[in-house]
């Protein structure tokens, strides 16, 4: 049995043979684009590489990316999931597959703000959690998104993590919270465990919202297992980093990855 090979492997493989795929796939990166934008852009890049040779400019004129030519990339890349595309009206539109944005990042040596994902069971849990992250040698994100169950964090309870960073602390982040509605958790009569599936789905409409801007980790050290497993989930077919934490101590914590 063959095992599949990581995206990230494909995507290197795949720029490193044709250059007109890095190319595709850099512009892509930076969000949606039409077909006669990439080939202007392949184009562009040809050109340039002409001009580096010594080229002359009658040479460098005749130079046209066309239809064809492109169709043949965007057809391989679309065939390995790295890619997605359709039409709208006159144009063909092309953007990169959700699950392939970070492969495609490390690829080519992308960077991009961290984002920080989480789940706090109980209020009490934010102390710590916030002490950790202060002095996280790992990770140094630019916003945290917290999951937490709804029935039991919309009452009144307090969510103003802020406070708990210390006056000294050279660390700055945006915080934004996100209820899993009681629905999808399952309430706490009659053994209702909730739906794992439904709650995968509303955590990752969340994060599709952040996936351009952000780079994302997922810590998977405390929340309920439902929230827990959905995000454990989410990293593997994200392509991205998990990790479960010993306990929030920065200068004694063993940190175990997904």
């Amino acid at each position: 049995m063959m095992l599949r090979k990581p995206v990230e492997e494909v995507v290197r493989e795949e720029i490193q043979t044709v250059r007109a795929r890095r190319i595709i796939l850099d512009q892509l990166e930076g969000g949606l684009m039409t077909g006669a934008e990439l080939r202007e852009k392949i184009a562009t890049d040809i050109k340039a590489r002409m001009v580096a040779e010594g080229a002359s400019r009658k040479e460098i004129a005749k130079v046209k990316v066309t239809s064809p030519k492109l169709y043949h990339n965007t057809q391989r890349l679309e065939e390995l999931g790295i890619i997605v595309s359709w039409k709208q009206s006159q144009y063909r539109l092309f953007e990169l597959e959700p699950r392939a944005i970070h492969p495609v990042r490390k690829a080519l040596g992308i960077s991009k703000p961290l984002m920080y994902i989480t789940s706090l069971n109980n209020p009490e849990d934010q102390r710590p959690f916030v002490q950790w992250l202060v002095n996280n040698p790992y990770y140094n994100p630019k916003k945290l998104l917290v999951f937490v169950e709804a029935v039991h964090w919309s009452r009144g309870v307090s969510r103003i993590m802020d406070r708990f960073i210390p006056d000294d602390a050279f660390r700055v982040w945006t915080t934004e919270w996100k209820e899993v509605p009681e629905q999808v958790m399952g309430g706490e009569k009659d053994h209702d465990y909730g739906n794992l599936q439904k709650t995968y789905e509303f955590l990752e409409n969340e994060i599709l919202n952040h996936l351009s801007d952000y780079n994302i980790v997922f810590d998977l050290t405390l929340g309920p297992p439902l929230i827990t497993l959905a995000m454990a989930k989410l990293a593997t077919e994200y392509n991205t980093t998990a990790f479960q934490v010993s306990h929030y101590d920065a200068s004694d914590a063993e940190v175990s990855y997904y």
